[in-house]
């Protein structure tokens, strides 16, 4: 059990207090109930009512809705204190990632010294500005998250449509998370996908090439082997033969004639 110096110095580590004076920081220490927390106890349920906060002694607490972690919370770190505020029920769950120690402050004592020290009220704005600032830094990433997610879904649906081109989810492959090994993995199966098309394009077209041969060769074979083509090679065999034998027959009559005159006999 914690004294009330050491409650003090635990409300004293806490941002929310850094810059409230120990006098006003005693009677809050004299009201601060301690709370241990077994590992994997929850402290707080997403949707219960927000009437107290705490503040981390020892120990760490995961903070998470359902089984998506959100945060991890260690000593000096508190948590609920803008649902005390503002009574909205709890944003998120809370549970002991491992045994800790806490000290836990009621809606009622708390607002009270709030209300009587201006200190107070300056370090709950700045949590809550620390929060804002927080939630801006998700809100950007989320944003750029969802916005290089969209760009691998679009380089998907490009791979689809034949319009992919090298380097379209270069920016995010450079992310070192879980979505950055898959834009990588995408990518690379992406380019094996191209070369294969460029593979498989150039094989279609020799094979097209290689049927038009062979559906010319079969055409000519066809050709050649129908009873018309055969008849008109005979007869043109025959043509070149009685050409060639008319060719021969006018080479043997160029022997020399004997002159009419010649063959009167003599007039004695």
């Amino acid at each position: 059990m914690m004294t009330v110096d050491e409650r003090r110095l635990v409300l004293r580590r806490a941002r929310i207090f850094a810059s409230t004076p120990d006098a006003a920081l005693l009677p809050l220490a004299d009201l601060a109930e301690e709370l241990v927390a077994a590992e994997g106890q929850q402290v707080v349920a997403m949707g219960d009512p927000g009437d107290r906060m705490y503040l981390i002694a020892s120990g760490r607490m995961r903070v998470h809705d359902g089984d998506l972690l959100l945060n991890y919370l260690e000593e000096g770190d508190s948590f609920g204190e803008l649902s005390v505020f503002d009574s909205q029920p709890r944003s998120a769950s809370v549970t002991a990632a491992r045994e800790t120690t806490m000290l836990c402050l009621r809606q009622e004592p708390l607002r009270a010294l709030v209300s009587a020290n201006p200190e107070v009220a300056h370090g709950v704005i700045g949590v809550l500005c620390h929060h804002l600032r927080n939630r801006v830094r998700d809100v950007v990433e989320d944003y750029s998250y969802i916005s290089q997610v969209g760009q691998l879904t679009a380089a998907a649906h490009a791979v689809e449509d034949g319009t992919y081109e090298t380097g379209l989810v270069s920016e995010v492959a450079r992310r070192t998370d879980a979505l950055g090994q898959l834009a990588r993995t995408f990518q690379r199966m992406a380019d094996e996908v191209q070369a294969r098309e460029r593979q498989l394009r150039s094989q279609i077209q020799e094979l097209r090439v290689e049927i038009d041969r062979s559906r010319q060769a079969r055409q000519v074979s066809e050709i050649t082997e129908s009873d018309y083509f055969q008849r008109l090679r005979r007869s043109a065999d025959e043509l070149r033969r009685a050409v060639a034998r008319g060719s021969a027959a006018g080479q043997g009559d160029d022997r020399p004639r004997p002159d009419a005159r010649d063959t009167g006999g003599d007039d004695g």
